[in-house]
């Protein structure tokens, strides 16, 4: 419980007037129950604090004072020590942008809750770049995530009618694996969003995101050491059990949205570099995936085209629930010269549906024509397609819990067929301590050393982080992860049996909103 709702609860119950934006509702009926609570706690009945809370919740919601659709209201917000709206509760006239949202599209977690029970207000949460939803929805370049996910982040001062946030985290790792093929490096991961929007006429919106990153200054050319992955070059050799180094100019973009008709809109988002409407939101971008450091195996196979020199994607929304999108891209991989703008060449294209049903659940499927994707086989175009049912649930008992099931696949080189790639991947957050699994089956077609052909990999990852220090500025934490693999007989000659990774984490990042 923030110590600004503590204060908020306390005035209340002493009599006292409410905050300026609701003094003229006068006096509550959960007055006495609030007062209640509070005795509850002064005798350390926590069980009783905690009913008598949610029960004094209820009724300031019926009377238009508070609403929520968190989980488990404050009761949640008690277990974890915290209340992630705090700082807006009660300002001016009205509740937080989660909790209205929420109740606007049907959330709310009090029956009979509508949205004429609450007051409107200016919000402490800065709205969508591409549409009239929060933040947590949105993923890297016009991704979805689930409505209800996690928000890290800072909101700074409107300039001139903008709102301005900023979102990042820089890692440190000690990356170690046995085996043959094995190394011991310490590495980096970082990256640093910086976002704008403003409301324009008519319902119309207009924004702007730019994203860095220090991973090639960090790690030099061949990026960091990442067992049996695959994709891009360093040196002109394609690289084979290193994750390559994202660009220093990751993002780049333009965005618009207008309304079309009173249950729709349309969105423009225009990148030199950017993201096509292609896969699930990259994977330093969702819930279940952003708690574990290390790019996933199958990465180019769902998520790969996160960085591309030169984006155009036209969508329309339904209801704010169903998003149709279309893009024309640059098919070629980013080069080995990670500092500067590759050329542009709209020659490639992909299409997406994207699905978010209610607060907990977004879904998608897509499909991309890429043109000679890699620079040693220009000659070969690729297609792909991909599909993934993202979930986050704010649980009752406090945490959140976060999950996706995704499936990618890719046309083979010789045009004889395809790989596929299949990943679960969860993460569980609650106060300091957060844990996070991922399990992957990809096929592989470009492992040197090993026969031609495609080979089975299974990966599985299980780590953790704890929060050691918390500024207004910055979450730091410490955590570690251990990688096992199971590989098929062809592959153990070059490998090892069964290598094993364990890689230990400091992380910063802004802290959670």
């Amino acid at each position: 419980m923030s110590l600004v709702l503590m204060a908020l609860l306390a005035s209340a119950a002493s009599g006292m007037p409410h905050p300026p934006g609701n003094a003229k509702l006068g006096r509550s009926k959960a007055d006495p129950i609030i007062k209640a609570a509070m005795q509850a706690k002064a005798k350390g009945d926590i069980k009783a604090f905690d009913a008598a809370i949610l029960e004094a919740k209820r009724i300031l919601a019926s009377e238009g004072r508070y609403a929520c659709c968190i989980g488990g209201g404050c009761t949640e917000c008690t277990i974890e020590k915290s209340c992630s709206c705090g700082q807006s509760l009660f300002e001016k006239q009205g509740v937080c942008k989660e909790c209205v949202a929420g109740i606007k599209a049907g959330k709310s977690r009090y029956d009979g809750l509508s949205p004429d029970m609450v007051f409107e207000q200016k919000m402490s949460q800065m709205s969508g770049v591409t549409g009239p939803w929060t933040m947590s929805r949105e993923g890297s370049g016009t991704s979805w995530l689930p409505d209800s996910s996690l928000l890290y982040g800072r909101m700074f001062q409107p300039v001139r009618g903008w709102e301005t946030m900023a979102m990042g985290q820089a890692v440190a790792a000690g990356l170690s694996a046995s085996g043959p093929r094995g190394s011991d490096r310490l590495s980096g991961m970082s990256q640093l969003m910086w976002m704008a929007r403003r409301d324009g006429p008519a319902g119309s919106t207009q924004g702007f995101r730019l994203m860095v990153s220090a991973d090639a200054w960090m790690n030099g050319g061949r990026g960091y050491p990442l067992l049996f992955q695959t994709g891009e070059t360093s040196g002109g050799v394609a690289l084979v059990d290193r994750q390559h180094p994202h660009d220093g100019l990751m993002e780049l973009a333009l965005t618009g949205s207008a309304r079309l008709g009173r249950e729709s809109r349309a969105m423009l988002y225009l990148a030199p570099v950017g993201e096509p409407a292609l896969g699930p939101a990259a994977f330093q971008h969702r819930p279940s995936g952003w708690e574990n450091p290390v790019a996933p195996l199958s990465h180019h196979w769902l998520d790969g085209t996160h960085i591309t020199s030169g984006v155009l994607t036209l969508g329309a929304t339904h209801k704010d629930k169903l998003r149709i999108e279309a893009s024309a891209f640059t098919g070629r991989e980013p080069d080995e010269n990670r500092m500067r703008m590759d050329p542009i060449h709209l020659d490639s294209y992909s299409s997406r549906v994207s699905w978010n049903p209610n607060a907990a659940t977004s879904a998608q499927v897509s499909y991309g024509f890429l043109k000679s994707p890699e620079s040693l086989d220009t000659d070969h175009n690729a297609t792909r397609l991909t599909a993934s049912v993202m979930q986050n649930w704010q649980l009752r008992t406090g945490g959140s819990l976060s999950g996706m099931l995704a499936f990618g696949q890719n046309s083979l080189h010789d045009g004889a067929g395809f790989s596929t790639a299949f990943l679960a991947e969860a993460s569980y957050v609650r106060g300091k301590d957060s844990v996070f699994t991922r399990l992957e089956r990809v096929e592989k077609d470009a492992i040197s050393g090993v026969s031609q052909g495609l080979h089975t990999i299974h990966k599985l990852t299980i780590g953790g982080f704890h929060v050691v220090r918390v500024t207004p500025d910055a979450e730091h934490s410490v955590g570690a992860s251990m990688d096992f693999h199971s590989i098929p007989q062809g592959v153990q000659g070059t490998y090892g049996s069964s290598p094993v990774g364990i890689n230990v984490f400091y992380r910063v990042r802004l802290p959670r909103m």
